[in-house]
């Protein structure tokens, strides 16, 4: 039986368990070490709607959908090679005049720097840019003595965006090929996540680091990309499989527990699951939760420190009840 297969009939099963005219009738009468069972583990929390918004409470809808294996690596966003370009001038001599400085929008043909020549009776020369972009650097200074070659502007065409993702040696990097889907989530950009395309592949290490080094590219049209953001990108390898699916920002512990919180009106509930493919920010639950129920992806952390009962108030644990 394959896993796919193995997956479909997992979620079947969780769908007839979540449809209440096919969930078995619970027994209402419990024996005393039942009881006390319960109350050792602890029991849902019931929050009040004020405590909900000092929490920050936010939860996301369960749900399947096809799920696709990734390879994580660590990204940057960096300028386009073919897409700079530098100001030198061909002779020795004395800048004049300055016309643009560092941050400054250009466009190509624009007047940037007036240099005049060292050799006597050499009329100055106007150097321009070779392309439209922004100045990215800048060592032109009025009066400054300058030799042939030497970097006076840098300038960088911003509107398309170099990813550059770089990954430890590890047979993952033999699994992304050119043309796949690359999801990149941005520390500055958080709740903006970029796809593009993988552009290249470098299979070999980068001089000093170790690392192999995979690029991608995408438009910079709203100018919210700029040179030296991090983050995370996410490469899409392997056939999409139908899984449930939640953030994974959701699942709380560590390897031999985890559990995340599902919010059902004013009540929270701690479930153990089973984490089965992480795909970018989401993650298939195999166990624990079902199709369309509420899960606390905000105000988690918190939740897992409070008492039973009412969160946040002291409570007694045998209040209420009659032995």
């Amino acid at each position: 039986m394959t896993i796919s297969l193995i997956r479909l009939l997992i979620i079947a099963l969780c769908i007839a368990v979540a449809v209440p005219n096919l969930a078995p009738v619970a027994q209402e009468d419990h024996d005393e070490g039942d009881h006390d069972h319960e109350e050792e583990t602890g029991g849902p929390l019931t929050l009040s709607s004020v405590q909900m918004a000092n929490l920050g409470i936010a939860a996301v809808t369960a749900e399947i959908r096809d799920l696709q294996e990734t390879v994580k690596l660590i990204c940057s966003v960096e300028v386009l090679p073919e897409r700079q370009a530098y100001v030198s001038p061909r002779f020795d001599g004395q800048i004049r005049n300055v016309r643009a400085t560092l941050g400054d929008q250009v466009s190509a043909g624009q007047s940037l720097v007036v240099v005049e020549p060292i050799i006597a009776g050499a009329a100055t020369l106007t150097l321009t840019a070779p392309l439209s972009g922004v100045i990215s650097d800048q060592a032109a200074r009025i009066g400054q003595t300058v030799e042939a070659m030497s970097v006076l502007f840098e300038i960088s065409d911003h509107s398309r965006m170099l990813l550059h993702g770089t990954m430890m040696e590890s047979p993952d990097i033999t699994r992304i090929r050119a043309g796949q889907t690359a999801t990149i989530h941005l520390d500055a950009l958080p709740d903006q996540p970029l796809v593009a395309k993988v552009a290249r592949v470098y299979m070999a290490r980068e001089a000093g680091t170790g690392l192999f080094t995979v690029h991608a590219e995408t438009e910079n049209d709203a100018g919210m990309l700029y040179p030296g953001m991090m983050g995370v990108m996410s490469v899409a390898v392997g056939n999409a499989i139908p899984a449930i699916v939640v953030p994974s920002r959701a699942i709380l512990g560590g390897m031999g527990e985890r559990f995340v919180f599902v919010q059902i009106g004013d009540v929270f509930e701690r479930r153990p699951v089973i984490e089965g493919l992480v795909a970018g920010a989401d993650s298939e639950v195999l166990e624990g939760v079902f199709p369309g129920e509420q899960v606390v992806v905000q105000g988690h952390y918190q939740l897992q420190y409070m008492g039973e009962g009412s969160a946040g108030l002291p409570t007694d644990a045998h209040a209420g009840h009659n032995h």
